[in-house]
């Protein structure tokens, strides 16, 4: 099971609204809740996770565009 903060939860809402929607959000909310929702307790472990998010987030946000 997956517990956030209210603060985290309205972002993860707002988001996945905006994508719903086809609107504009911020690439840094993607990050974020990619780290938030990953299986390893939503910790970084390496430098190279933060990375690993942040290159994903642009994929998606990319796929999305093309859509």
């Amino acid at each position: 099971m997956i517990v956030l903060t209210d603060e985290q939860a309205m972002t993860v809402h707002r988001l996945l609204t905006c994508v719903l929607l086809n609107e504009t959000y911020q690439l840094a909310d993607v990050e974020d809740a990619l780290i938030w929702l990953s299986p390893e307790n939503r910790q970084i472990l390496c430098p190279f996770d933060s990375l690993w998010s942040r290159n994903l987030a642009q994929e998606i946000v990319r796929e999305l565009k093309q859509g």
